[in-house]
């Protein structure tokens, strides 16, 4: 397949690009001019097509003859919040033109990578977290997502929606001040690995029609204080954090549906808890 990957020379698209050609595709890359290119440049059977995400004749050059566009382009929290236009602008209206770039061009199906960010607050009902719970915006992020899937499933092409968990890579890291979340709230994260095979996944096997929550599973479901403490353990170090006072937007969630779609939760929490011992051991 020809596949277009929107941020595709990002940390998480340059690793979903690598695996795509690993297996045989054609991957057209379209990123901002000014990124850095040199995870993909060097991969075979990767083009390069430079441009911005809210300008439709560059989309419509990028989606031209392609099958299929995984759109991970987006800014993130806490780039987000600091400013909100930009984030509107990239996430909802640049969702918008990629839509409308497919539907002049290839008609290709799209997969977006959305968030469960979309849910708001949700630690007051029954978890886990079912796709069919309405959307509720808390911030800038939460609603520009929101609106990117508004765009996507209001538009003329085949699509898949993927709400990702919170993210993280077995390798060492430092905690945001504060972490986004409460010590008692209700968290399940994901491994990065398994972001990368669920979106792929989602690519090959074109599940269009379909809303799903990507989360790490039951192995990673507990609270917030236990996450961190777990982490603190794996790098054999006593730590602590500053938590929010209010609930964050993480929660457990209902991923029945996307595992038999996907089967994509390879990494159980007491293995990324393994990986990440290994890496800290490694730099000390």
């Amino acid at each position: 397949m020809k596949i277009l990957v929107t941020g595709g020379a990002g940390r998480l698209g340059s690793t979903v690009v690598a695996s795509l050609v690993q297996r045989g595709h054609r991957v057209t890359v379209f990123d901002l001019p000014q990124v850095n290119y040199s995870h993909v440049s060097h991969l075979s059977h990767v083009q390069i097509s430079k441009g911005d995400i809210t300008n439709l004749e560059q989309l419509k050059t990028a989606c031209d003859g392609i099958d299929i566009a995984l759109h991970l382009a987006a800014i993130l929290p806490p780039y987000s919040e600091r400013s909100p236009e930009k984030t509107l602008l990239v996430n909802a209206t640049g969702t918008e033109c990629l839509v409308k770039a497919l539907e002049l061009t290839s008609s290709a199906p799209l997969v977006l990578s959305s968030s469960v960010a979309v849910y708001g607050r949700t630690q007051e009902d029954k978890s886990p977290v079912t796709t069919d719970r309405p959307s509720m915006p808390t911030d800038h992020y939460s609603k520009s997502k929101i609106m990117a899937e508004e765009a996507v499933r209001g538009g003329g092409v085949r699509s898949t929606i993927l709400r990702i968990s919170g993210v993280y890579t077995a390798i060492p890291f430092e905690f945001p001040t504060p972490v986004q979340f409460r010590a008692k709230q209700r968290v399940e994260f994901v491994d990065r690995d398994d972001v990368v095979t669920a979106l792929v996944a989602a690519v090959e096997s074109e599940v269009a029609g379909n809303v799903l929550n990507i989360a790490g599973g039951t192995s990673w479901r507990m609270t917030g204080e236990r996450f961190v403490a777990e982490v603190f353990d794996a790098f054999g170090v006593p730590g602590t954090v500053d938590y929010l006072s209010n609930d964050g937007y993480f929660d457990w969630y209902d991923t029945e549906a996307s595992q038999k779609l996907l089967d994509y939760q390879l990494t159980p929490f007491s293995l990324f808890k393994e990986k990440l011992a290994k890496a800290f051991d490694a730099i000390s």
